[in-house]
């Protein structure tokens, strides 16, 4: 007998949610994105949520935003998703590997310690298999020096440290929608944050360099605006967002039968 590694389990309250942009019209990034990045930060208590394509695609918004520079560094851990190191090859900076802690296959505290340099800029721990790593005491290694971490929580919906959300104690965390995740909307992606100046960097980031700088409705669509940067198209359809607002609402019957 063949045991699938995961099985998505759509319900009829889904399938009508997805449905309902297709009979509205509105398909594209619009008022269903904006609803389900409420309803991420209302889950995790971030104070921003930013849908995107992917968790990948969640983390090279992360990164890229940072303006890190050829020389700079990023530890990520040896055991991950490929895209952990990926992101980090893509935006042309260097990738520093750390071994990992067999009792959790997550981030190995003292050869982190011991791979920080004068050059390292970000970390990206990893959750992984959503066993969460203590982040303050990632901080606590890294101290004064002005290093970024950069939460890759793609299973990590769901898991706390001390009551506290995984993906809301560094700087950005990274989140998954894929089918082999609890909550799926096919493909997508989340990034949590709590720093707003690097809210609408990102946005725009994701929205082919957009100005959203006085949108006061991020998901509103013009297409007369300014594009201040060189930007990617990341968005999230509203396809997309229906079906993860609708899983979004049994979140807790979800994490029940986990």
């Amino acid at each position: 007998m063949k045991v699938p590694i995961s099985k998505s389990i759509f319900t009829e309250e889904d399938i009508s949610h997805v449905i309902q942009p297709l009979s509205d019209g509105w398909v594209v990034q619009g008022p269903k994105v904006q609803k389900f990045e409420s309803m991420w930060s209302q889950f995790t208590k971030a104070e921003y949520s930013i849908a995107t394509t992917s968790c990948t695609s969640a983390l090279f918004l992360s990164i890229d935003s940072l303006n890190l520079e050829e020389d700079d560094e990023v530890i990520v851990p040896a055991l991950s998703w490929i895209s952990t190191a990926n992101v980090v090859e893509n935006v042309g900076c260097k990738t520093v590997f750390c071994d990992i802690d067999l009792s959790t296959f997550n981030i190995n505290l003292d050869d982190l310690r011991s791979k920080i340099t004068n050059n390292t800029k970000a970390i990206i721990p990893v959750h992984l298999f959503g066993y969460p790593i203590d982040i303050e005491i990632i901080k606590g290694i890294i101290g004064d020096r002005k290093i970024h971490i950069i939460e890759d929580a793609a299973c990590g919906f769901g898991s706390y440290v001390d009551d506290i959300h995984v993906g809301t104690k560094g700087t950005f965390g990274c989140f998954s929608f894929h089918p082999r995740k609890a909550i799926s909307t096919g493909e997508g992606g989340m990034i949590t944050l709590n720093d707003k100046k690097y809210l609408n960097k990102i946005r725009s980031l994701r929205d082919h360099g957009m100005d959203y700088s006085n949108d006061i409705q991020n998901s509103k669509p013009s297409f007369m605006k300014d594009h201040q940067n060189a930007g990617y198209n990341f968005r999230m359809t509203d396809i997309q967002a229906s079906l993860g607002i609708s899983q979004m609402n049994r979140s807790d019957k979800i994490l029940r039968e986990l």
